[in-house]
């Protein structure tokens, strides 16, 4: 593990970024992009978290990366790079200053289906995709308590394709940073399913050039404490699409967190865009907050945002009851059917069926 970088005045880290690194950094913490995160308290929970393991064994051709399939680089020189028209991200400058970094080509492998299990890696990760023949990333992020945050960096390029799912389960502490940086007419779908966790966040930073394509779903069930998901999605050049659409349900006291932007720039017309986030809320001891954003600078663009949150709607109870089935399986119906979206996205049969079968037990 690297040691803390000095940071001075010459870069273009912020100044808060700066104050919080140099400091002890998650006292007092006031950026905007943190505002519910509450990064300065230690979350905990009565519950006992059991340890979840990804079984993939249903699903064919499945290649595990290893530690051997990566190669070294050096992202902390290229720290104050930084390509986004937004504050910058704490758990970027945080991980890269605190941790070593790999990277694995994902083309080299032969196998349709890659298994990243983030357990067997202490490193930051770069991801590089360059062909067009579409490749599945599963990245497992589960049974973790890790306070120092991991940048993961995605870099398609032209015409490149690819489905990521992601497992964050049964963490008591995990903080992991996106970065997503697309070239011309590549095409992303990203999944992340959440649950059972007592304090997390997941940090997506998305950049996409002309002709692309980003689908980014979120899934958040029944975790414990705060589950915190932050996206800034910009558009950069012509023609691009993006579709965000994160939806939770909360329970057991717990808070749910969405914060998204949505950022067009002035040369970015045809851009289409669209952010919906969506809370279900089962009790009166928990929690939602959603808080999209659009900022646009073209005219010529269709964007979109929303949010709800609500509680179950107790006449379709009483309706399912009516019928013979018990108010324990009119919920599980219910909050499955509020849920379908996000896993309705993975394209590959047999992880859905397992994102689906996973899904059964959290209920």
């Amino acid at each position: 593990m690297s040691t803390a970088v000095k940071l001075d005045t010459s870069d273009n880290i912020s100044n808060q970024n700066k104050k919080v690194l140099l400091n002890n950094p998650f006292e007092n913490f006031k950026i905007e992009n943190y505002k519910y995160a509450q990064l300065h308290k230690n979350i905990t929970s009565d519950v006992s978290l059991e340890y979840h393991e990804i079984d993939l064994s249903s699903i064919s051709s499945v290649k595990k990366l290893k530690l051997t399939d990566a190669v070294d680089i050096d992202l902390l020189s290229d720290l104050n790079k930084w390509n986004y028209n937004n504050t910058d991200s704490f758990f970027r400058v945080n991980s890269i200053s605190e941790r070593s970094s790999i990277k694995i080509d994902l083309d080299f492998f032969e196998e349709e289906v890659l298994h990243l299990d983030l357990s067997l890696f202490k490193e930051n990760i770069q991801l590089n995709k360059v062909n067009e023949l579409q490749k599945t990333l599963i990245i497992n992020n589960s049974n973790f308590s890790d306070h120092i945050p991991r940048s993961i960096i995605l870099n398609l390029s032209e015409n490149s394709n690819l489905n990521i799912i992601h497992y964050c389960i049964s963490n008591s502490k995990s903080f992991l940073y996106f970065e997503i940086n697309q070239q011309n007419n590549s095409k992303l779908k990203f999944i992340t399913f959440q649950s059972n966790n007592i304090h997390t966040r997941n940090e997506f930073f998305s950049s996409l050039e002309e002709n692309c394509s980003l689908d980014l779903y979120g899934l958040n069930i029944h975790n414990h404490g705060v589950n915190d998901n932050y996206s800034f999605i910009q558009h950069m050049k012509p023609s691009s699409q993006s579709r965000e659409v994160f939806k939770s349900i909360v329970d057991n006291g717990a808070v749910t967190n969405f914060q998204g932007k949505i950022y067009v720039d002035s040369v970015a017309q045809k851009t289409d865009g669209y952010q919906m986030s969506r809370s279900l809320i089962l009790d009166n001891d928990s929690k939602a907050n959603n808080k999209p954003e659009l900022e646009i600078y073209a005219d010529d663009v269709k964007c979109s945002h929303g949010s709800t949150v609500s509680k179950l709607n107790q006449d379709q109870v009483y309706y399912f009851k009516s019928r013979g089935i018990d108010e324990e399986q009119a919920l599980k119906i219910l909050q499955k059917a509020f849920l379908v979206e996000t896993l309705e996205a993975i394209e590959n049969s047999q992880i859905k069926e397992y994102s689906y079968n996973l899904l059964e037990m959290r209920l």
